[in-house]
């Protein structure tokens, strides 16, 4: 039977490896407004009522809903560039 200790350690141990999961499989996206020809960047997305996507814009932290809109998956290395931030 193991001690308090070594369960704790064990513990940590396991949430540490899935936080580090976690964190190697962000996703990010571009997602264009057809309406406006408008490009925002962000690393997850919701489709609302009505169809609409709402997302949070990583450039500026603002909340964004589009009726209509185009959804790419884009690299890391892109969404960098573009101004994006985790």
């Amino acid at each position: 039977m193991l001690s308090a200790r070594p369960m704790r350690c064990l513990a940590a141990g396991m949430v540490s490896g899935i936080v580090l999961f976690v964190v190697g499989c962000t996703s990010y996206y571009a997602v264009t407004d057809p309406a406006t020809s408008k490009t925002y960047y962000t690393t997850e997305w919701d489709t609302v009522r009505g169809g609409a996507t709402r997302f949070v814009d990583a450039r500026n932290g603002a909340i964004v809903t589009i009726h209509e809109s185009e959804i790419r998956e884009i690299s890391e290395k892109d969404f960098k560039d573009a101004g994006g931030k985790d």
